[in-house]
C-alpha cells in the first residue's frame, strides 16, 4: 500500500479527552508518526464508561494509529525530555487553558524558541482572549453555552443534549485543517512555524450555520422543534405502524409528491399548504393532519414509497441498526485490529478516502505508557540505565 499523505511528519500529541486526540488521530490515519504523551495517571477518558477489559471506549475512539508514552511535565527531567521531543517534532498538539499551558512549559513563546519550524496547535474551550480564556471547556458545556441545547429537544420539554460530541470532533477536524494549512505554508516557504489556535466555542459558532445568520440578519432565535426543521414544513420524524421515519417536503414540488403518495389528496389540493410560507404558517395543523397517514404502513414500506417518489426520507435507526447496515460494510467503516490479547477490536475506519495516498487506520490505540521505552531509545537515543533513572525519579 502507498504511504499516507503525511508520512514523514512527526506529531507530538499532548492533548486529552476528545477534540485534540481526534485531531491527532487524523494525522495518524494519513501516515504521520503520532506520539501520544500522557501524564502518568493517563488521559481521563481512559476511565469513561463503557470500559471493557481495562480499555475505555471513549479513549479507543480517538487514539488509533498512535504510539503512547508517559511524561511528568511537572518534573525538571520531564521538561528536558519535552524539549528534546519538541526539537524533533513537526506538529505539537495540546489543549490546556493558556495559563496551564504556560505553567507546563507549553506556551507558544517557549515552544517556538525551541523549534522555530514547529506547528503548535492549541485547542481551548473558549478561545485565547476574553473573560473566559482560562475556563476549561467540555462539549456538553459549550453546547449549553452556544445556544445548541436551547434549540434542541421537544418544544414542551427542557433543553436537550445533542447525542454525539459534535463540537469536540468538529474542533478536532478544524484544528487538523489549520495544522495542515500551516504545514503547506511551511513547505512552500511562506512561513516557518506557526501557532494554530482553535476552540470549542469558535467551532460551535461556526456550526450554528444558518442559525447564526438568521439571528444576525433577521433577529431569529431558534426554538425547540423536536426532529423538525423550523423553516421547512413538513420535514420531521413521523411515527409509522412499526417505528419512525423521517420524511420531508424540502420544496413545493416535493410537497405535492409527498401528499400524493401518502394518499392525502385533499391536503395536496389545499391552497393553504401549496407554498413553503403557507405550510410554515400552518405547521401544527398540517402535521396533525399528516400523522394518521403515516400509521397506515411500516417504516421500510414508507421508505420505499418515498424513495420511488423522490421524497427525502430515512428510517430512524439506532446505532446498532446503523452499524449493521450493508452500506457501512460496503464503505469499510468498521476496522478490525488485533487487540494483542487474543481478540479483535472493532474501531471506526478513517472517514475519508484518497486515491493515491489512502488513509490507513493503523495500530490499536496504545495502552498507558506502552511505547515509553521504545520512544526514548529510538527518538532520543537513551539507554536502559538512563531510562531506569528517569523512571525512578518519576519523570516517566
Amino acid at each position: 500500500m502507498a504511504e499516507g499523505a503525511l508520512a514523514g511528519i512527526r506529531v507530538l500529541d499532548l492533548s486529552r479527552v476528545l477534540a485534540g486526540p481526534s485531531c491527532g488521530q487524523l494525522f495518524a490515519d494519513l501516515g504521520a508518526d503520532v506520539i501520544k504523551v500522557e501524564d502518568r495517571g493517563g488521559d481521563e477518558n481512559r476511565n469513561w464508561l463503557p470500559v471493557v477489559d481495562g480499555r475505555g471506549a471513549n479513549f479507543m475512539s480517538v487514539n488509533r494509529g498512535k504510539r503512547g508514552m508517559t511524561l511528568n511535565l511537572k518534573s525538571s527531567s520531564g521538561q528536558r525530555l519535552l524539549e528534546s521531543l519538541i526539537e524533533r517534532a513537526d506538529v505539537l498538539l495540546e489543549n490546556f487553558p493558556p495559563e496551564t499551558a504556560k505553567r507546563l512549559g507549553l506556551a507558544w513563546e517557549r515552544t517556538s524558541a525551541i523549534n522555530p519550524d514547529l506547528i503548535h496547535v492549541s485547542i481551548t474551550g473558549y478561545g485565547s482572549r476574553g473573560p473566559l480564556r482560562d475556563r476549561p471547556g467540555y462539549d456538553n458545556m459549550v453546547q449549553a453555552f452556544s445556544g445548541m441545547m436551547a434549540m434542541t429537544g421537544e418544544h414542551d420539554r427542557g433543553p436537550a443534549r445533542l447525542g454525539p460530541s459534535v463540537i469536540d470532533l468538529g474542533t478536532g477536524a478544524l484544528a487538523f485543517a489549520g495544522a495542515c494549512a500551516a504545514l503547506t505554508a511551511r513547505t512552500q516557504g511562506r512561513a516557518r512555524g506557526q501557532h494554530v489556535q482553535a476552540s470549542l466555542m469558535q467551532t460551535a459558532a461556526s456550526q450554528l450555520g444558518y442559525h447564526f445568520t438568521a439571528h444576525t440578519m433577521a433577529g431569529v432565535v431558534p426554538q425547540r422543534t423536536g426532529s423538525a426543521v423550523w423553516h421547512i414544513v413538513p420535514y420531521q420524524c413521523f411515527q409509522s405502524a412499526d417505528g419512525w421515519i423521517l420524511a420531508g417536503a424540502t420544496n413545493d414540488a416535493a410537497w405535492q409528491r409527498m401528499a400524493e403518495v401518502l394518499g392525502a389528496h385533499e391536503l395536496a389540493a389545499d391552497e393553504s399548504y401549496a407554498t413553503a410560507r403557507g405550510r410554515s404558517a400552518h405547521r401544527e395543523e398540517l402535521v396533525a393532519k399528516l400523522e394518521p397517514y403515516f400509521l397506515k404502513r411500516g417504516t421500510m414500506e414508507w421508505a420505499d414509497i418515498f424513495d420511488a417518489a423522490k421524497v427525502p426520507c430515512s428510517p430512524v435507526q439506532d446505532v446498532a441498526q446503523f452499524l449493521s447496515h450493508p452500506q457501512i460494510e460496503a464503505m469499510g467503516m468498521i476496522h478490525e485490529v488485533d487487540d494483542e490479547r487474543g481478540g479483535k477490536l472493532r474501531l471506526c475506519a478513517p472517514p475519508i478516502e484518497m486515491s493515491a495516498t489512502p488513509p490507513k487506520a493503523g495500530r490499536r490505540p496504545p495502552d498507558l505508557g506502552e511505547h515509553t521505552d521504545e520512544i526514548l531509545r529510538t527518538e532520543l537515543g537513551l539507554d536502559d540505565a538512563a531510562i531506569a533513572a528517569l523512571r525512578a525519579e518519576g519523570a516517566i
